[in-house]
C-alpha cells in the first residue's frame, strides 16, 4: 500500500494528534540536546529553545482558536513561563542555564501534551454527541 492511500485511511483527528505528540517529542529533544549536548553555551540556541518551545506548546493544540489569539497566548504563556522558572530559581539559588532550559522545556512539552491529549478527547466527545444527536432525530422521525 503506498503512503499516500495510508494517509488517506488515517482519520484526520487522528493524524493531527499524531502529528502534534511527534512535534513535542522533537521539541523535548531539541531542548535536551541544547542543555545537555551544547551544554547551554550556544547562546542563539538556548534563546531558540527559551522561546519557541513555550510558544509552540500552546500555539500547536489550540488550532481552532483564531491566529491573532493563538499568537497572544503563545506570546504571553512564554514570557510568563520564562520570568516565573527564572524567578523560582534565582530566588532558590538554583539558577544555571542548562537546568533553566530543562526546565523551560520539560513544563512546556508537558502543558502541549495535556492540551493536546484534552483537545482530542473534548472532541471525540463532541462527535459522539451530536452522533448520538442525528441518530435520535432519525428514530424520532420528521
Amino acid at each position: 500500500m503506498s503512503p499516500a492511500a495510508l494517509l488517506r485511511r488515517v482519520p484526520v483527528p487522528t493524524a493531527r494528534l499524531v502529528a502534534s505528540l511527534v512535534g513535542a517529542a522533537l521539541a523535548l529533544a531539541a531542548g535536551v540536546w541544547v542543555a545537555v549536548v551544547l551544554d547551554g553555551r550556544d547562546g542563539l540556541a538556548v534563546t531558540v529553545v527559551l522561546l519557541l518551545v513555550p510558544a509552540l506548546a500552546v500555539a500547536v493544540p489550540t488550532h481552532r482558536l483564531e491566529p491573532v489569539a493563538r499568537a497572544v497566548i503563545a506570546v504571553g504563556w512564554t514570557l510568563a513561563l520564562d520570568t516565573v522558572v527564572a524567578q523560582v530559581m534565582l530566588s532558590l539559588g538554583l539558577w544555571d542555564v542548562r537546568l533553566g532550559v530543562l526546565v523551560v522545556t520539560g513544563i512546556s512539552v508537558a502543558v502541549w501534551v495535556g492540551v493536546e491529549l484534552a483537545t482530542a478527547r473534548s472532541e471525540r466527545a463532541a462527535a459522539r454527541r451530536a452522533a448520538g444527536a442525528a441518530e435520535q432525530r432519525a428514530e424520532v422521525g420528521p
